[in-house]
């Protein structure tokens, strides 16, 4: 929910910003077209996004013990500072769309589990990590290639894509430890 009203909220604040820049209410319902179109593009190329890293990228390439997927000490403290145990529950988990929930951890001592547990959890980093990225691409749209339109969605897009990047990796830095007890 939290995720939803900062979406809207955030695509009403910028047409409204853009209409008062422009000095011109004339302006407001072709802003929030164009913020409308703008949210609504980022929205679908994240979902195209991570269909197209789920289905043409190798299941090996997020296994447990990737390297590119350790989760350092230090990383893991910079999370704790974040105090992401805080806000983490109000980022929406979407594993519904893989048959995959990691909302929560329901079996610590099945190392099936934990490796397909892992296993998402590396490719939603991927994804969302190239969700973040990719954002800029609105830009192309005519109707959002102004630069007052296309980079706060792209800022808005970033920030709640690099969010669950953050929880993952935190979560991760324990389940590997689990993983790995379960292995013995």
């Amino acid at each position: 929910m939290l995720y939803l009203t900062i979406i809207i909220g955030g695509a009403i604040i910028i047409a409204i910003a853009n209409t008062l820049v422009a000095f011109s209410l004339k302006l407001l319902l072709t802003n929030l077209l164009a913020v409308a179109i703008g949210v609504i593009a980022i929205i679908a190329q994240d979902g195209i996004g991570a269909l197209i890293i789920r289905r043409l990228t190798p299941k090996s390439w997020y296994l447990p013990g990737r390297r590119f997927f350790n989760v350092s000490a230090k990383e893991r403290k910079f999370y704790t500072k974040l105090k992401i145990k805080k806000w983490k529950d109000h980022v929406p988990e979407l594993g519904m769309f893989t048959g995959f929930s990691k909302s929560e951890l329901r079996d610590t001592e099945s190392p099936e589990y934990l490796g397909r547990f892992l296993v998402e959890s590396n490719y939603g980093v991927i994804i969302h990590i190239a969700n973040a990225v990719l954002g800029f691409v609105i830009m192309f749209i005519p109707i959002c290639s102004a630069p007052s339109i296309w980079i706060p969605i792209y800022v808005v897009n970033f920030i709640l894509s690099i969010l669950p990047v953050a929880i993952l990796r935190y979560t991760s830095h324990t389940l590997v430890k689990l993983y790995a007890r379960t292995q013995k």
